[in-house]
């Protein structure tokens, strides 16, 4: 197969920090990539040296002649001023102007260039003959009306100015403009971050049938297992790829590992006869110097066999991840009660009418398209808000532990020990040490919270939740800004965790994992199902009723008030 982008002997260091040492791979024809590796081992890094957006230090990344590249940055820009159906489309032109941009880049040809600047123009000639030929095979109309449909930015928003968006609704508008590209390569960093349920669903169906290559950065384990062909893994300034999606991955890494594991033992096991040997001789010589070349010779032996030792990296079968444990008091077996709930906001209704029932150690999953309301259900439950009809009522001894999607529960000018501090009675050693079982070092637990990472802060927060003794959790997006190895460890404490849980999540493993329970959130109707997500979409696709809606809409007077969200006594 062709060979795309060839990187060779890549060096690259930021900040005195050295990300990559000396990284060797390629892009070829048919290439699906998922590039894999903890928060910053250099993901990003990597893709912006493959389009060339950064330089390396060491080594080469040669392109293919007029190669078609497209980069989907984690937070690029886009024009606030143009709608999303413009941006979409501003990438195809008709062909007079395509004809005239030939003509221009013709004449430049003509220019004394550099051998770089000639390369530079050649491609620039070649993309906008591929757009030419592209113009008459297809309706642009056609496919931005696909693309922005299949994505499911609501049509209302279409003709708005980007300016106006939120930001998940801008990131569709930036996939949307380079999937209609279509370039010879697709680099997309975090991509699905912000798309509910359906979208990346689409999006996994178009990435997967695209003809050219795809190169994907995501935490969505789902996702790169319905993409990916291979796995490039990023680990202490390397690179290692492997064949085949992100399930086949796990199970070679530890096969991997554990043979060099092996290895290594044997190593240390002959290194360790080889010093034995050489202390025995070195003594027989000390009261015969008929010995003392024969012990030079097995010292030097140890003194070799020390240093292949020292050069060969030791396997770490369980890289070190959150240290996550939660505890909390049992409460009561009736954790929520919902009666004839419902919300509206002037003339939109939230939910209709619904009756909900959440008892002690159930782990609920709360799907729904982005604005159908899961977060104003937790408000409600929070007690932020009032129902416009009906109650919800907490049970006796339910302490309540919120993990907010946006981090704005985090008060962003104190330090992590700090804010442990302010939960629990700790020196500042004992909360250090705290802190540490969540990856922190000493200065991240001294600066202010507000100047930590996305990751950083996540980490933070589901250290201050544990620390609360909370005993219902509603979690929003609690894996968002996690790597995949934390979102593992997070995974299995909620496993492990004694009380109930009620998570708003996109991340299809996580709900499959942890949530044995899904409560679904569409237009108004929140309908019950009595198993995990993977489990419903399966008898859902194959017909099978498998539910109800929580609660019919019923015809009732209307109320002269608004009953408000008690808890209960007692």
């Amino acid at each position: 197969m062709a060979i795309l982008i060839q990187a060779s002997h890549v060096a690259y260091a930021h900040g005195g920090n050295q990300i990559f040492t000396d990284v060797t791979f390629e892009l070829k024809d048919g290439d699906r990539i998922a590039v894999v590796g903890a928060n910053g081992t250099g993901k990003s890094t990597l893709f912006r040296l493959l389009a060339k957006e950064l330089r390396p230090q060491r080594g080469d990344v040669v392109h293919q002649r007029g190669l078609t590249l497209g980069y989907l940055a984690q937070h690029g820009t886009l024009d606030p001023d143009q709608t999303p159906y413009e941006l979409v489309g501003s990438l195809s032109s008709d062909p007079e102007t395509l004809d005239r941009e030939l003509a221009r880049l013709e004449t430049r040809l003509t220019e004394p260039l550099t051998d770089d600047e000639i390369a530079e123009v050649l491609d620039a000639y070649n993309h906008t003959l591929a757009r030419l030929d592209e113009g008459s095979d297809r309706d642009p109309g056609a496919v931005i009306v696909e693309l922005l449909t299949g994505l499911r930015l609501s049509e209302r928003l279409w003709r708005q100015p980007v300016g106006l968006l939120s930001g998940g609704e801008k990131k569709l508008v930036a996939i949307a403009r380079f999937l209609f590209q279509q370039p010879a390569v697709l680099l997309l960093d975090e991509p699905d971050n912000h798309l509910d349920v359906e979208a990346k669903a689409w999006l996994e169906q178009f990435l997967s049938t695209y003809p050219g290559v795809v190169g994907l950065i995501t935490h969505d384990r789902y996702m790169i297992d319905r993409i990916a062909n291979e796995i490039v893994e990023l680990e202490d300034g390397a690179v290692q790829t492997y064949p085949g999606n992100y399930s086949a991955f796990r199970r070679q890494k530890r096969e991997r590992l554990e043979r060099q594991a092996q290895l290594r033992e044997l190593q240390e096991r002959e290194y360790r006869k080889l010093k034995e040997s050489a202390e025995q001789l070195t003594q027989w010589a000390r009261q015969n110097p008929k010995f003392a070349t024969r012990a030079e010779n097995q010292r030097r032996k140890q003194a070799e066999e020390r240093e292949r030792l020292d050069q060969t990296p030791i396997p770490i079968l369980n890289r070190r991840t959150i240290d996550v444990e939660f505890t909390a008091e049992r409460g009561g077996s009736m954790v929520l009660h919902g009666d004839d709930v419902s919300k509206e906001y002037d003339s939109h209704t939230v939910f209709e009418s619904f009756d909900l029932v959440i008892r002690h150690g159930e782990r609920i999953g709360l799907i729904g398209p982005n604005g159908a309301g899961k977060t104003t259900l937790f408000r409600l439950i929070r007690e932020e808000e009032t129902p416009t009809t009906g109650f919800l009522r907490l049970g006796s001894s339910i302490e309540v532990g919120y993990f907010a999607q946006e981090q704005e529960s985090l008060d962003g000018t104190h330090s992590p020990i700090d804010l442990v501090r302010r939960i629990k009675p700790l020196n500042e050693q004992q909360a250090l040490g705290f802190l540490i079982g969540f990856l922190f070092d000493r200065d991240d637990a001294l600066r202010p919270a507000g100047e930590l990472s996305g990751g950083e802060r996540s980490r933070l927060r589901i250290a201050l939740l544990i620390l609360s003794g909370a005993n219902f959790l509603l979690l929003d997006e609690p894996t968002n800004n996690l790597d995949i190895d934390s979102v593992g460890a997070l995974e299995d404490a909620l496993i492990d965790f004694g009380g109930t849980i009620l998570a708003i999540s996109h991340d299809r493993y996580f709900l499959d994992r942890v949530c044995g329970r899904t409560l679904a959130l569409d237009a108004g109707v929140i309908r019950d199902y009595p198993g995990p997500y993977s489990w419903v979409m399966q008898n859902l696709e194959k017909g099978t009723p498998l539910t109800r809606r929580l609660a019919q809409p019923v015809v009732k007077p209307q109320p002269t008030s608004k009953r408000k969200t008690a808890r209960a006594g007692g």
